[in-house]
């Protein structure tokens, strides 16, 4: 390392003695010592390769083909030596600047080449869950005649209704009006139904059924769903190519939503209204049979007051007619509160905002990427700067 200082520090001085200048006109110009560049000159100092470039600056024919032996380290002992880092980046500064420039307007160009993307929102919030006093009566009683009803208080996991088929079925086979006031199907949108080039050299038709799949594949991501588990607020968006569209099927799945969690409510009501109405029919007919037993049992034994034995038969036929006859008229109230039930009973979901067509897109997001391009230019081009140094 000495002598390549040495054969370095040889070639600045004949540099300097061909062209006549005095070691203080250059040190004053490097801004050292004239000592210190004696000392580079005889290769006493080892040449940094700030004074290298310090010393083309001022001196441009000046070439040191050696220097690459001497010059320092960026990585020495697996540690990074961020002086020298920086001096080389520095010494790169305009190519790595309009690098950076040529990549950013790169990335702005390339954004305009992307499809423009909408996002709408419909906001959904639940109503309070309050059970009905006449729903709990009825599991009671449900119970104490042996009968297994389920839990009446029903929970949907929204997300999965979103995401169903069946949404996205209905969806896909639906119409929809663009912002052009034209009516155009999703698969048309999407341009499903056009045939491949591998189809035209085959000349072969393309399945619908194939075409519906891949339809109802591609409605589910573009819908994303989330719930706050804390508040129970459900946020629905879509995202597609139109704003008009986007919005309204934002809407379109809110009211899917409501109207298969209402189909399920009645349902439930129906069972239950079903349940208790035969429940009803068959007490009818036993308070009926043991009412007629116990008429029957008066006429024969008109003198049971006088007889234990005919007393207690008594009893028991007259608490059996008791019995059915509060089951009965049980049974009877809980069949019109299971009525009224069902015309008051309220939604499950409440639609807080609707969805609007959105003003601006929401993708591609061009500041997004300009900053992507020009910091992958960034690390590019001073990548390249750190190979060649």
């Amino acid at each position: 390392m000495e002598n390549e200082s040495f054969q370095l520090g040889q070639k600045i001085k004949r540099f300097r003695l061909l062209r006549d200048i005095r070691q203080e006109d250059m040190a004053e110009k490097m801004g050292i010592s004239r000592a210190t560049l004696i000392n580079y000159e005889k290769g006493h100092t080892k040449i940094n390769l700030d004074f290298l470039n310090t010393l083309k600056k001022h001196y441009p024919d000046f070439e040191a083909k050696d220097q690459n032996l001497i010059k320092p380290k960026i990585i020495v002992d697996n540690s990074i030596d961020f002086k020298v880092l920086w001096s080389v980046l520095s010494a790169n500064w305009k190519y790595i600047l309009f690098t950076s420039i040529f990549f950013a307007f790169l990335g702005i160009s390339s954004s305009f080449l992307l499809k423009k993307y909408f996002s709408a929102e419909i906001s959904l919030y639940p109503a309070k869950n309050d059970p009905a006093q006449s729903i709990a009566q009825f599991q009671s009683l449900a119970a104490n005649l042996g009968m297994n009803t389920g839990n009446s208080d029903q929970s949907f996991n929204i997300p999965d209704v979103v995401k169903s088929r069946l949404i996205a079925g209905k969806a896909v086979n639906q119409y929809w009006t663009n912002v052009n006031g034209e009516e155009t199907s999703l698969i048309k949108l999407w341009n499903l139904d056009s045939a491949p080039w591998f189809n035209v050299l085959r000349k072969t038709e393309t399945d619908t059924v194939i075409i519906f799949e891949n339809a109802i594949k591609k409605f589910n991501k573009h819908i994303k769903v989330s719930e706050d588990r804390i508040s129970g607020l459900i946020k629905i968006s879509t995202t597609f190519q139109d704003p008009i569209i986007s919005a309204d099927i934002a809407n379109f799945i809110g009211r899917q939503v409501e109207l298969y969690i209402q189909k399920e409510n009645s349902a439930q009501s129906t069972k239950e209204k079903l349940f208790i109405s035969e429940r009803l029919y068959i007490v009818k007919n036993e308070l009926e049979k043991s009412e007629l037993n116990l008429k029957d049992f008066k006429e024969r034994n008109r003198g049971y007051d006088d007889s234990p034995e005919l007393f207690m038969i008594f009893s028991q036929l007259f608490r059996e007619v008791e019995g059915k006859k509060e089951v009965y008229l049980t049974l009877q109230q809980q069949l019109e509160l299971a009525r009224i039930d069902e015309v008051k009973r309220s939604p499950i979901l409440h639609v807080l905002d609707y969805a609007v067509p959105p003003i601006k897109k929401s993708s591609p997001n061009r500041l997004y990427f300009m900053l992507v391009f020009t910091l992958f230019g960034l690390i590019l081009s001073s990548s390249k700067a750190v190979s060649r140094y």
